[in-house]
């Protein structure tokens, strides 16, 4: 069963009959006859009686009506939804962690507006597995997380290294043992290095993926965790949160992975990925650099 097959059936069943449904779709009568045995044959069912007046649809054909129709209108909006805007000559997809867009994917999709004025934008949030998934079979051109990506042929890698800093409700938070600690899971790397500092340290009660999540937390409810300043400065400059300084310091990667294969019709160029990232990432250093010194002197 194909599309084309069964717009030839609707439109039988609209002009009520083979010659009027030919002269509809602007093919010949044998061409509208072959789609209709087609039809008939992947079914194993004869959908339209031909007569003297026309043609009409037997018991199988008014039951298959009802899904052509579905099947067709769910069709034309997929088409709607994922064809190229007018003017546009190709489509940029971005995959993100949620937790990363407000600092990282917003500003790369931002690079991309600025450098190719005739690309349109397309972002989907996904857990670092989904991520690593679309990359490799091509869902996404780009990606963003906090663990590394498997190294496959067909796209490469870089990361960039973010601060993190402990920060409570109170100032005399200890930045040692706080039975109020909120752990956050910043990705692997940082996960290996927290265990190492705390190894003397009791699991934490209260734990979260996302950075965001534990801030909102955190305000609410007390504690202290590790968060990267751009999330929680403007918190700490109304004396919401605090900077615990005689804390242990951590860093996490900010992995950015993307395509170096050959382009399709409807991709960025290799090319212009691989400069799209260096702009990203020569980018954020530079704001992490900026947002680190003003941080520090709160």
């Amino acid at each position: 069963m194909n599309l084309v097959a069964l717009k030839t059936l609707i439109a039988i069943i609209e002009t009520g009959s083979l010659i009027k449904a030919a002269d509809q779709l602007n093919v010949t009568q044998s061409t509208v006859t072959a789609r209709l045995q087609s039809l008939e044959s992947s079914l194993g069912q004869k959908l339209v009686q031909r007569n003297k007046t026309g043609a009409s649809l037997t018991a199988s054909g008014i039951k298959l009506k009802r899904y052509a129709e579905v099947i067709l209108e769910l069709w034309r909006q997929a088409q709607a939804e994922t064809a190229l805007p007018p003017g546009m000559a190709g489509i940029y997809h971005l995959g993100c962690l949620p937790d990363l867009w407000p600092q990282y994917g917003q500003v790369l999709v931002d690079l991309v507006r600025q450098s190719t004025k005739k690309t349109a934008l397309n972002s989907w949030p996904g857990l670092h597995h989904d991520l690593q998934g679309w990359l490799e079979n091509g869902v996404v051109d780009i990606a963003i997380s906090t663990s590394d990506f498997l190294h496959r042929q067909g796209y490469a890698t870089e990361y960039i290294e973010e601060e993190l800093f402990l920060v409570g409700d109170r100032p005399d938070r200890p930045g040692r043992l706080d039975p109020g600690y909120i752990y956050v899971d910043h990705g692997a790397d940082f996960a290996r290095d927290h265990i190492a500092t705390f190894s003397d340290a009791d699991i934490a009660r209260v734990s979260f993926g996302s950075g965001l999540w534990a801030k909102e937390f955190l305000l609410a409810n007390g504690g202290s965790c590790y968060l990267p300043a751009g999330i929680i400065m403007e918190d700490c400059k109304k004396k919401r949160l605090y900077l615990l300084k005689d804390a242990p310091r951590f860093t996490r990667r900010i992995y950015l992975a993307w395509h170096q294969t050959d382009p399709s019709s409807d991709t960025l160029a290799s090319d212009i990925l691989a400069g799209l990232s260096r702009q990203f990432l020569d980018k954020i250093a530079s704001q992490q650099d900026m947002i680190s010194a003003q941080f520090v002197d709160i």
